[in-house]
């Protein structure tokens, strides 16, 4: 999906196997064959298709070359069994009991919640762009998807060694913020919320659809409102204050929540902020000395600053962007451009940020302060990604353009795109969001008709605590409260992650729960299984041993296999960002477990138990590492 390979080292993959299958080729004399993992188990562990790039420049037979290659080829070390299969394909396969003690004994020296992490990224810095949520609403659960996407991206680039920050961009300007205090200053609204209601929801579902309302009831407002947009952006204006007062109220709850989801932040960047700093300022001039940017002088675009997509084969077909409105006010696009270029480290104007908080992990969190704050410092990044919805492809796409046409590098910056989020229908009447015509209706923040993140996770863990309760009625209240919690989490960040980030998600809060379906709890329980099976083992007094003495079943051999593949598909993603391949690796990881599980006793497995226990440890140690990945929580009894 995204040219981010350049900046990783091939991954060692399936750990020494590929490497061994290289050198036995280059021994045959067969260099800079590609060594790849097989769809299937039935294939070997490992391919290559080098019989199809040579028989061409050899005028061979596909065939009667890849027969000829793998005769000369002697399987050694980790590699049981070479063979020539179907139109041309060479594969490899394990010799199982070195394969299996090699797989087994790795997973357990790495640790638990260790197992797949590198160092591939050492010395170089990522900076990751998510949530993003105007602050004048809470969080509904398509920002969510948002959220999970990029906390997920962090965390893989964080498990590869890299250095990664988090930034929020926090729009505490324009109209939308200013539709808020329009309705504390002017139209009676009080600023404290009715008792046990959130000072974000508050503001987003009453508020601000009050406001609405009034608007379209008496188009005087409207003056009004343009001139609180003004006033918020002088920062000698009383307004000014107050909007970042607001908004930081606001920004608490919203914190909340998504601290709530699992994600965490090093730095929000206030828009205010990123304005006053002189930013677009140094930007501006840039883009019109260089012929990026021109003054139009007629036509519905007359008096606003644009930027020439002339030469762009796909942009230039909608027109040119504007960048500046012929009443001097900036557009989103202009202030991405800018605030881009000073993410790629291309900027030499200074952001000064101050503590604002910390979270969940300790870690501070610094908010944007132009007035009091220090000046921000980060290392020029390896890559800067951007999550934001599939509607802002064209702004980012034309940033993008920008960016490259001031010089700088264009294939650092990625946006990251995601479609929306929208409620099964049985899941939508839970929630007593309205429906229309059988389909639930689409969220809109103007109408009030979105469904919270808060809702949607209450909701996930009444009905873990429900379930927690009938499997452990001697657990206190605190303790089911916080398993439930747990799989709340797990079940929420695993149905958004569960598609690909290309494909809409259809939200069912009673089949995302689910304990033996395609769920986040599925996960967590197959885990805490395993934990059973080692503390059972430990009452028998067994001890683990990686090195097998007898003959490996089908499930045990699978079960090696999957593990063996967790630091590969984690490196991999990282280089490709097609995160469902870790989702779907550690749904595989479960079932492959659940199989091992109904068909290999550990305690009572005779002559076998002692591997099969240290195999147990082996799956405990890569899933943890997957799931911490995930986000997903590891709990030990559910």
């Amino acid at each position: 999906m995204f040219l981010v390979g350049s900046f990783l080292r091939r991954a060692l993959t399936i750990k020494a196997l590929f490497e061994e299958a290289r050198r036995i080729l280059e021994e045959a004399g067969i260099e800079g064959a590609k060594i790849m993992p097989p769809k299937s188990p039935k294939f070997g562990e490992a391919y290559t298709n080098y019989p199809f790039e040579a028989a061409k420049r050899l005028g061979a037979r596909v065939q009667d070359l890849a027969t000829e290659i793998a005769a000369r080829l002697r399987p050694r070390g980790l590699i049981g069994r070479i063979e020539a299969v179907g139109q041309g394909y060479i594969n490899f396969y394990a010799d199982w009991p070195r394969f299996s003690e090699f797989t087994v004994r790795e997973a357990l020296e790495a640790g638990e919640g260790a197992y797949g992490s590198s160092r591939l990224g050492e010395g170089r810095v990522v900076l990751v762009e998510h949530t993003s949520v105007n602050p004048n609403k809470p969080l509904h659960i398509g920002h969510a998807r948002n959220v999970v996407l990029g906390d997920l991206i962090y965390r893989l680039f964080s498990k590869n060694g890299f250095k990664v920050y988090v930034l929020n961009y926090v729009d505490d300007s324009g109209s939308q913020m200013a539709s808020i205090l329009l309705g504390l200053l002017e139209l009676g609204y009080p600023e404290t919320p009715p008792q046990g209601v959130r000072f974000d929801e508050y503001c987003g579902d009453t508020v601000y659809v009050g406001v609405t309302k009034a608007m379209e009831e008496d188009r005087r407002l409207e003056a009004r409102l343009r001139e609180i947009t003004r006033r918020i952006e002088d920062r000698g204006d009383r307004m000014f204050r107050y909007a970042r007062e607001i908004a930081e109220k606001v920004l608490v709850h919203q914190l909340q929540t998504c601290w709530r989801l699992g994600a965490r932040y090093d730095i929000l960047f206030r828009e205010s902020d990123v304005i006053a700093s002189g930013l677009w300022a140094e930007t501006f001039p840039k883009l019109v000395s260089r012929g990026i940017a021109y003054r139009a002088t007629e036509g519905a675009k007359s008096g606003c600053w644009c930027i020439d997509l002339s030469s762009h084969p796909v942009l230039s077909k909608e027109g040119d962007e504007v960048l500046v409105k012929s009443d001097g006010a900036t557009t989103y696009v202009a202030r991405d451009i800018a605030f881009a270029l000073w993410k790629l480290g291309e900027s030499s104007t200074e952001l000064r940020a101050r503590t604002w908080s910390r979270n969940p992990d300790g870690s501070p969190i610094l908010i944007t302060d132009h007035d009091e704050g220090e000046v921000v410092k980060l290392p020029k990044p390896a890559l800067v990604i951007t999550v934001v919805g599939s509607e802002q492809r064209r702004p980012q796409d034309v940033v993008k353009y920008a960016l490259t046409r001031l010089g700088a590098d264009g294939d650092r910056y990625i946006h990251f795109s995601y479609e929306r989020v929208s409620l099964s229908q049985e899941t939508a009447a839970r929630l007593g969001a309205k429906v229309d015509g059988g389909r639930a209706v689409p969220m809109s923040g103007r109408r009030g008709l979105y469904v919270k993140v808060e809702e949607v996770l209450d909701d996930l863990r009444s009905l873990a605590e429900e379930e927690t309760r009938k499997r452990h009625p001697d657990w206190s209240v605190e303790r089911v409260r916080e398993v439930a919690e747990a799989i709340a989490r797990s079940a929420f960040r695993y149905a958004t992650l569960r598609p690909e980030p290309d494909k809409p998600v259809v939200f069912d809060v009673k089949e995302s729960s689910r304990l033996d379906g395609d769920t986040g709890p599925y996960i967590q329980y197959s885990l805490a299984r395993a934990y059973r099976i080692v503390e059972k083992a430990s009452d028998a007094g067994l001890e683990p041993s990686p090195k097998p003495i007898h003959e490996l079943v089908e499930e045990e051999r699978m079960l090696v296999r999957v593990i063996a593949y967790t630091p590969w598909v984690i490196e991999e993603t990282a280089s490709s960002l097609y995160l469902r391949q870790l989702v779907t690796h550690a749904r595989e990881m479960a079932l492959r477990f659940n199989e091992f599980y109904e068909r290999c006793p550990v305690v009572g497995g005779g002559e076998a138990s002692s591997f099969r226990l240290a195999l147990v440890q082996a799956f405990i140690n890569a899933q943890t590492s997957l799931m911490w990945v995930l986000g997903l929580p590891a709990l030990r009894e559910m």
